[in-house]
């Protein structure tokens, strides 16, 4: 019972760090503001926690808790691989869609820790686990679907990934919706290209790329 109730109160706090990160950025975010939305006294943070540091890792775990819950809870039954990569995608992209201000606190977690050398490893930590969840979706995906990769899941994860953070960046810079959601088709396009062996350096047609799109829309609708 005891440690049930630790686990709820942790999560609480990780929660309220979470929403009040978002809410107010990194800046305006004290642990004194965190202990109050969670309900907890201040040194419970520090108890749990350690330090700042420490407590933003944790925001950042959960962060990629949710996203690996979202892209794979969408991964469809009797399809094709081309349809789980979409479906994953096109989940994940809503969810940046109505939340974009988490996408902005975590753009702050990060640039908070590359400005800070005993931080830095907040920044690699989180790509490192986005592209880790991404490659074993992928991996998972290609298994279920029969689908023979051209490339190493992780090398597709980290195009994936870079493509979508570029992506989320002028997302959260312009609102545009309907353009994000063009391009996002686009990415679909690559990523399938990329996985089934086109590249720009082995010389694939324009004709063959238009394929790609075509299909990834086609699987999008």
């Amino acid at each position: 019972m005891a440690r049930k109730v630790s686990e709820e109160r942790r999560a609480a706090i990780i929660d309220a760090a979470a929403q009040a990160l978002a809410r107010e950025g990194l800046t305006e975010t004290t642990t004194r503001k965190i202990a109050a939305a969670a309900g907890v006294n201040q040194a419970m943070i520090g108890y749990y926690f350690g330090g700042k540091d420490e407590l933003l890792y944790a925001v950042l775990q959960e962060m990629m808790r949710r996203t690996a819950e979202i892209a794979g809870a969408s991964l469809p039954h009797g399809a094709s691989f081309a349809d789980a990569l979409a479906q994953a995608m096109e989940a994940f992209w809503r969810h940046v869609e109505e939340a974009p201000e988490l996408q902005v606190m975590q753009y702050e977690l990060t640039l908070y820790a590359l400005r800070r050398p005993q931080s830095a490893w907040l920044a690699r930590s989180q790509y490192e686990g986005y592209c880790a969840i991404v490659a074993r979706l992928i991996a998972e995906a290609s298994a279920t679907y029969s689908e023979p990769l051209a490339e190493t899941p992780e090398a597709l994860a980290r195009f994936l990934v870079g493509g979508l953070d570029g992506m989320i960046l002028q997302f959260i810079s312009d609102q545009n919706g309907q353009r994000a959601r063009e391009d996002l088709r686009r990415l679909i396009a690559a990523t399938l290209a990329l996985a089934r062996g086109a590249s720009v350096s082995s010389g694939v047609s324009s004709g063959a790329c238009h394929q790609e799109e075509h299909h990834a829309r086609a699987t999008a609708r």
